[in-house]
């Protein structure tokens, strides 16, 4: 949805319903990149002028719309209201007011001193026009109701008609401050990508919010794509059970998306939140296994699940409701083991969600079956991304699609080849520079993402990356896809030496990111990928 300038504009201000109606359509089916300005001062050396809306967007340009809410009609290339002329003309007045904005936004930059203003006349009370428009009219000008429908293709349209220099950021901010003076308004990438995530946020919410009752039932399995709102929803399954009083038991595979979601639940002594190993290490009646510090795979799959396996039944901690997220990373023995913690005198909820698209660990996990009184749903929808990566991994790996008309728009997906460690190694460097100083994004909001351990340690070693465990606010993160399962950042930047990534990595590595992306490999991998490599 397009941005409203200020956000909290009084719509009750605006001078009729037909303003209202107009406004409304704009802002709900623009995308987000676009700024919607009503009521603007146009105020010159000559007279003041007002006009009824300003939209702009920093790579499509900037328009003046004039709503008219008459039923007009034309004769002659007159304009006509219940058959007398309009004062002042619609057309007229929308030319007059770009071209004074024009003039205005020329002289505040030397970057705009080629900029254009379109114009147009929004008629919401009319659906088909009597006469025709007269010659220097094109239709594209002419907003009827039934184009305001579709208002993200009229715009569109319009634009295209009256292509012009774009404003870029800078314009944008200017545009700003000569119009909204009293609003605090940044438009840099950084700030982009906010606004992105906050959208994306209540665009999640929305959306799991009704299969959070789900939890009423003992079993329940909810699937979906990257990005679907699982992790969400499973939150909210276990804030709902500390609501009802009960002791809750959160475990998920990765140490990095345990240890960010022990961080983002509620503090309460009946809950346990963490990784699985973690957690189930530290549960009353496990005995101490000391993790060395060199553990890797192996160790963990056989030295801890080993341990894990002979002392489970000594474990004397009990819970009410027991939430997993990332099923599909657990092997069936582990579930079946975590369902003997459920205390048999309470209400006993296994509560899971998964993604077998992103198994890329094979331990044997299946989706139960409804036979087996399992509550089943699906999420469909693409929740995380911006709208260009959604539709990267809806088109290429086959993810969910973002939702119709409302995902914010990709601050950008790029590419450069890299076919050795050393350009890889260069080249990822230049690009988080570039990410961090260039655009403004926090250090911690941006991801560097390997398909193996030595490209990872080689970018580690190279530059000051840093592991998840010893990150802070002004640390880049480099971390295999493995381990950055279920996190998020706003710019990813997604290093590879090869294409012989499986799908499922593929999928779960593009996936991590919000607002930008990067990929950085062989040509091949931006085949794979469809990514432009000129």
């Amino acid at each position: 949805m397009g941005r409203l300038i200020p956000d909290d504009f009084p719509m009750a201000t605006l001078a009729n319903d037909e303003e209202r109606l107009v406004v409304r359509a704009l802002v709900d089916q623009l995308s987000d990149d676009w700024l919607v300005i009503p009521d603007v001062g146009m105020g010159d050396s000559h007279r003041d002028r007002q006009t009824d809306i300003v939209i702009a967007h920093h790579r499509d340009g900037v328009a003046v719309v004039e709503v008219k809410g008459h039923r007009v009609s034309i004769d002659q290339g007159v304009w006509k209201a219940h058959g007398s002329p309009m004062s002042p003309q619609p057309l007229a007045q929308a030319k007059d007011n770009a071209y004074s904005l024009r003039n205005r936004l020329r002289t505040t930059h030397p970057s705009l001193s080629r900029l254009e203003v379109a114009w147009a006349v929004a008629l919401p009370n009319t659906s088909s026009i009597t006469g025709r428009l007269p010659i220097e009219v094109d239709r594209r000008q002419v907003l009827t109701c039934d184009r305001l429908e579709r208002a993200r293709d009229a715009i569109d349209e319009l634009m295209a008609y009256r292509l012009a220099q774009p404003p870029g950021q800078v314009g944008i901010e200017r545009l700003v401050t000569l119009l909204r003076p009293d609003v605090q308004f940044a438009w840099d990438p950084e700030a982009r990508a906010r606004l992105a995530r906050a959208r994306l946020d209540a665009i999640c919410a929305e959306h799991v919010s009704v299969l959070a009752r789900l939890d009423l039932n003992r079993k329940v399995c909810v699937t979906g794509g990257a990005g679907s709102g699982k992790t969400r929803l499973a939150a909210e399954w276990v804030r709902r059970a500390l609501d009802r009083g009960e002791r809750v038991l959160f475990c998920c595979y990765n140490d990095p998306l345990g240890g960010e979601m022990a961080d983002r639940l509620p503090e309460d002594e009946r809950l346990e939140a963490g990784a699985y190993f973690r957690i189930a290490m530290q549960l009353t009646g496990m005995p101490t296994l000391e993790v060395p510090d060199d553990a890797d795979r192996d160790w963990w799959d056989q030295v801890a699940v080993g341990h894990l396996q002979r002392h489970w039944p000594e474990i004397a901690q009990r819970f009410d409701t027991i939430v997993v997220d990332e099923a599909q990373d657990f092997s069936p023995a582990w579930l079946a083991q975590l369902q003997q913690l459920l205390d048999p005198a309470g209400p006993r909820r296994f509560l899971m969600v998964a993604d077998e698209a992103q198994g890329v660990y094979s331990r044997g996990f299946t989706l139960p079956s409804p036979d087996d009184g399992w509550a089943r749903c699906e999420l469909v929808t693409n929740c995380r991304n911006t709208f260009g990566i959604a539709s990267l991994l809806s088109a290429r790996l086959g993810g969910p699609a973002a939702p119709e008309g409302a995902a914010p728009e990709v601050l950008g997906i790029g590419f450069a080849e890299a076919n050795d460690l050393d350009t890889l190694s260069e080249l990822v460097i230049a690009e988080a520079d570039r990410i961090v100083d260039h655009e403004g994004h926090a250090p911690a909001r941006v991801l560097v993402a390997t398909f193996s351990s030595a490209v990872r340690d080689r970018l580690r070693a190279d530059h000051a990356f840093e592991r998840w465990e010893d990150s802070d606010d002004q640390s880049i993160i480099c971390e295999t896809v493995h381990r950055s399962k279920g996190l998020e950042f706003d710019y990813v930047v997604l290093a590879a030496i090869d294409n012989t990534m499986a799908d499922a990595l593929l999928y779960v590595g593009v996936s991590r990111a919000i607002a930008g992306l990067t990929v950085i490999g062989p040509r091949s991998l931006a085949d794979r990928l469809g990514l432009d490599v000129g």
